[in-house]
């Protein structure tokens, strides 16, 4: 067990590691006033610590840095601390921010996305709000040659989406739209299975058309996330545990080929609960000298998205923790008015 002491010790030497990036000794520690004991009894403490995973030390010398575990041990004591928030100067600055683009929703995941990476100094990510069953809201039918047609189909809470079509014969555009226009009547505000439970009653075109949109519709029922944004990668790539780093090759490349998005959104936590994987918590060598802050927004049974931080395991977790609970509270917001 971790006496009261111990403790203490443990959060000022991820609070110096934190900030510094450098390891710190016992006579460094022995200066908080706030332990009041001899260097030798924090000596004792330390070795403790280090004994039970907490701590190591680079070398025989040198001075006691955090193990994943202390940083574990440091962030369950933030997360119990309700008031635990930024500033309320950076609080209004984020609203204006996202409430000046509140109605362009395309926008959304991009701006979270750079403003939250701004707030805490290293990468962050936003994802597009998607429903939790499609529904269709809008179809449009725009020719483009005599036989090939796109196919535009506009989703609730999720943005639009594209499909080529190739019409079985030529068609004029006043049939194209008359079409569309009885499709339209008959699966508007309607998800994928009530579609497929249609009487398919239609002509061969209007039926391409809604074989069209379901196909749209069974990639979004797939899809955990389609559109995200990152932002920041030169505020992770700047730390300095990170410079000359081989394995930071690999992680620009996970970004590029998506397979590290994935990684990161698939453990996700549903509502508003912050969750916080740390180092090698994470599945993965690419994310293992990372910590992700992890957040859900949107309205339950209805509309889902995420929002993150990512950082080194030494980053500022109070602030990171902070930063994203404000940013799910603010696109939740967003959501509801949107849906409203």
């Amino acid at each position: 067990m971790v006496t009261n002491r111990q403790e203490t010790i443990l959060r000022l030497i991820v609070n110096h590691y934190i900030t510094t990036a450098a390891p710190i000794s016992s006579d460094g520690i022995a200066r908080h006033r706030e332990l009041g004991v001899s260097p030798a009894t924090i000596r004792n403490d330390v070795a403790d610590l280090e004994e039970r995973d907490y701590l190591t030390r680079p070398h025989t010398s040198a001075g006691s840095v955090p193990l994943d575990k202390a940083y574990r041990f440091y962030v369950e004591s933030i997360l119990t601390l309700e008031d635990a928030h930024l500033p309320y100067e950076v609080q209004a600055a984020v609203r204006r921010e996202l409430n000046r683009i509140e109605r362009e929703i395309d926008e959304w995941a991009n701006v979270a996305a750079a403003v939250l990476a701004k707030i805490v100094g290293n990468m962050a990510i936003a994802t597009f709000p998607m429903a939790m069953q499609p529904r269709v809201k809008h179809v449009e039918l725009v020719p483009i040659r005599d036989i090939l047609a796109m196919l535009i189909v506009v989703l609730e809470q999720a943005g639009l989406r594209r499909q080529l079509i190739r019409l079985q014969k030529p068609s004029p555009p006043e049939e194209l739209q008359a079409s569309v226009n009885r499709v339209k009547s008959r699966i508007t505000g309607l998800t994928r299975g009530e579609i497929e439970a249609l009487n398919p009653d239609s002509s061969p075109l209007e039926d391409d058309v809604i074989d069209a949109t379901l196909v749209i519709l069974r990639e979004e029922d797939t899809a955990i996330y389609r559109d995200y944004y990152v932002d920041g990668l030169r505020n992770l790539l700047s730390q300095p545990e990170f410079a000359g780093n081989d394995r930071m090759h690999s992680l620009v490349e996970g970004l590029e080929d998506g397979s590290l998005v994935k990684e990161i959104l698939g453990g996700r936590p549903d509502g508003g609960v912050v969750k916080v994987v740390i180092g090698h918590e994470n599945s993965g060598d690419v994310l293992s000298p990372l910590s992700l802050v992890l957040c859900g927004y949107g309205i339950p049974d209805r509309a889902y998205g995420a929002v993150g931080a990512i950082g080194p395991t030494r980053m500022e977790y109070s602030r990171a923790i902070a930063g994203v609970r404000l940013m799910s509270a603010i696109l939740s917001d967003m959501v509801e008015s949107v849906g409203s």
